[in-house]
């Protein structure tokens, strides 16, 4: 990275969304970064650094587009576009789909499991740092769950009365 002074906040906006990025990556089996070493080549003190907030250090344009397609899920970006005001939202999958029963079982699930996540990081009063990364995989599922339904209800709002 340039020597270049940014705004106060920014780094630490940009490592995080690196950081959730690479955690995105994780498969059953594999951890974030382990997945990250696969896919890109690059070693896992390298991916540490990308993710660490004492090191400049951040990962090439290329693998930011690898593991956002990978995932499908645009973290970083979505970061960046939040940075200007901008929200970045998906492209309606079935905007007609009106199967909204089914959502509404997911979006169930997944906010129970949250509050069970975080129920159980909070029984003995210490959030340990497994547990809040076992809280945000669960409010990932869920944002999932809660977007893709937020499409669905769009597609049938563009359609009017």
């Amino acid at each position: 990275m340039s020597d270049i002074l940014l705004p106060d906040g920014l780094i630490t906006l940009i490592k995080s969304a690196i950081r959730a990025q690479v955690a995105a990556c994780a498969v059953p089996g594999t951890t974030g970064p382990e997945r990250v070493e696969q896919l890109t080549g690059y070693s896992r003190g390298t991916i540490s650094r990308w993710q660490g907030d004492a090191y400049k250090d951040l990962p090439p344009l290329d693998v930011i587009f690898q593991l956002e397609f990978v995932t499908q899920k645009p973290i970083v970006s979505r970061a960046l576009a939040s940075l200007t005001s901008h929200r970045l939202v998906p492209l309606a999958d079935d905007a007609g789909a009106t199967d909204l029963v089914g959502d509404l079982v997911k979006t169930t699930s997944t906010g129970a499991r949250v509050s069970s996540e975080l129920g159980s990081a909070l029984a003995d009063g210490v959030v340990t740092p497994r547990e809040a990364k076992a809280v945000k995989a669960a409010i990932g599922e869920h944002l999932d769950a809660l977007t893709s339904v937020q499409r669905k209800l769009t597609g049938l709002a563009g359609k009017g009365e």
